[in-house]
């Protein structure tokens, strides 16, 4: 009887959880926690396999990644939660965009791989981990459409696919260039199979044209943030050795699985912003800090036995929870930059882009210059904390019914 009613009691819990939490984000969050736990079997494999200097150069690779997943969505996410179209419309934008971003993206890595990598080994393995920008940029296409039409429980095709294709790769990639092509060729099919569920109407060339420009306008802030961040870790690049780049990257990567909570909720939660900014962000805001320092907590304690068992690197230990220790911030930091993009202050959020960017890139490549790895997360820990009290000056200053809403087309209304 005490067992009966102590899983009636953990039943009730976990369902108001997930109310409190959004059925639509814990769906969206259930994908991004397996596609998070496949970037920390990658760095495990290819530290294992490869060493510590191989995971400086998936470091590097990941710059690209960060940048191309935002810029390669032509910030249609952030348009097809505005456009007064059907789903199957919404869908054919959708999947054009994931066509166009791969040739779009190539030109951009070859140059990357070239004069990045240190030898023509290491080109070709940064060309190939660095396809993973385009799969996550049509991963985000992806989840905003699911999330629209009620599919988010697909979200997990798509990472699905990935576990896949660490499998295979780990056991047939005979070396890191061949490990790299396999991951990425299961990437893609999972995604293809994805884009193949959802419903599509022949694709309006010009619509599409009239919305990726359109979403663009939402991506000069993100496109600023992002670029500086990556720049500053490519610049930190040619001031660490590899091993001590591996390091930071896997720190970086720690805490990326700390933000992934947060990513789901902004998701979920953009249309709501979008309709209601000043009823909804009061609540999202306290949801988001302490939804922030619990990820924080988490991913620190897992951060000990990865370190010490599966990285053998006792030094991790110690510096990703330093740079976790950001994570409520940067949670806070999402929430401003969100309610300033639906309440479409874009003129805000492009002038404390660049003063955020300009910060960037001196504080954190003077750190790595000083202190190596430990420098650099020193740096981060500045960087963000200055860009949240940038962020969140400007998003107070915009008051109900002083923010210059956004009509359908794009246009202020």
């Amino acid at each position: 009887m005490t067992a009966r009613s102590d899983a009636g009691a953990l039943r009730q819990t976990a369902r108001r959880l997930s109310a409190r939490f959004g059925h639509e984000a814990g769906l969206v969050l259930a994908a991004r926690v397996l596609q998070n736990l496949n970037g920390l079997l990658l760095s495990a494999i290819i530290v294992r396999s490869f060493g510590l200097p191989a995971a400086g150069t998936l470091t590097i690779a990941t710059a690209a990644v960060a940048v191309i997943a935002l810029v390669g969505a032509f910030g249609l996410p952030y348009v097809f939660a505005r456009m007064d179209a059907p789903m199957p419309v919404r869908n054919a934008l959708g999947c054009a965009a994931a066509l166009v971003v791969v040739p779009a993206s190539l030109p951009f890595l070859a140059v990357l791989g070239a004069l990045a990598g240190r030898s023509h080994e290491e080109a070709l393995v940064i060309f190939l981990l660095a396809l993973g920008g385009p799969f996550f940029a049509q991963g985000n296409l992806l989840n905003a459409l699911q999330v629209l039409q009620g599919k988010a429980g697909e979200a997990v095709i798509a990472p699905a696919a990935n576990s896949l294709g660490l499998l295979f790769a780990a056991l047939f990639g005979s070396s890191y260039a061949g490990f790299a092509a396999i991951l990425a060729a299961f990437r893609f099919a999972g995604v293809a199979v994805a884009f193949l569920r959802l419903k599509r109407a022949p694709l309006d060339f010009r619509l599409f044209v009239r919305q990726a420009r359109e979403g663009s306008r939402f991506l000069v802030g993100d496109s600023m943030n992002l670029g500086v961040d990556q720049a500053s870790v490519l610049i930190a690049s040619y001031l660490m050795s590899r091993a001590d780049l591996g390091l930071f990257g896997l720190a970086r990567q720690m805490l990326t699985v700390a933000e992934t909570p947060g990513w789901s909720q902004m998701q979920a939660k953009y249309p709501a912003v979008v309709g209601d900014p000043d009823g909804a962000l009061p609540p999202l805001r306290r949801l988001m800090l302490k939804l922030g320092a619990a990820c924080a907590a988490g991913v620190a304690l897992l951060a000990v036995p990865l370190g010490l068992f599966v990285f053998n690197l006792p030094r991790f230990t110690l510096l990703a929870p330093l740079l976790l220790a950001s994570t409520p911030i940067r949670y806070l930091l999402s929430t401003y930059d969100l309610h300033l993009r639906a309440i479409g202050a874009l003129d805000a959020v492009n002038r404390v882009s660049a003063i955020r960017g300009a910060l960037g890139l001196v504080v954190i490549p003077l750190g790595a210059a000083f202190a190596g790895a430990l420098g650099a997360i020193l740096g981060v820990i500045l960087h963000v904390a200055l860009a949240t009290a940038l962020t969140a000056r400007a998003s107070a200053a915009f008051g109900p019914r002083a923010a210059p809403r956004m009509s359908e087309a794009g246009a202020p209304s």
